[in-house]
């Protein structure tokens, strides 16, 4: 999957370093994409992984520094979703669990053809299964 882009969505990153999540081993394994992959961070991403007790870690911080400063990092301005994804979430009709705003974001970029993703990183599947099938959009 080289010259691929990965979105990634910030149950990756809670999982990652929080060692008490269930998906942490899992995020760890993983986390081998982030240094082979161009990475897609959405804004939202950054607001919702740099949350208070992320933000009182200090060795964490950093660690989550070092990866959005990796080389093929995009901070994708999410403006052009952002309007949409609220009606999405505030309006929906969607059935199964509902959306978080972030992740009705996520998946109005997956289906944004002027935003080449090739696979989505998240450990909420159930949120993105049916859009990355009808967007040919790996799930990892």
């Amino acid at each position: 999957m080289s010259n691929c882009s990965l979105l990634v969505d910030t149950s990756f990153f809670f999982a990652l370093f929080n060692e008490r999540d269930p998906y942490h081993t899992s995020a760890c394994d993983l986390s081998q994409w982030l240094d082979t992959l161009s990475i897609i961070l959405p804004w939202p991403v950054l607001y919702e992984t740099i949350n208070t007790r992320l933000s009182r870690r200090r060795e964490d911080i950093a660690r989550f520094k070092a990866i959005v400063e990796l080389r093929d990092t995009v901070l994708l301005d999410d403006s052009p979703y952002r309007l949409e994804s609220y009606k999405t979430v505030t309006m929906s009709t969607r059935r199964g669990q509902p959306l978080s705003l972030v992740d009705a974001v996520l998946r109005a970029i997956v289906e944004d053809v002027n935003v080449p993703v090739n696979a989505i990183l998240t450990f909420n599947h159930k949120d993105f299964a049916d859009i990355c099938s009808k967007n040919n959009v790996e799930l990892l």
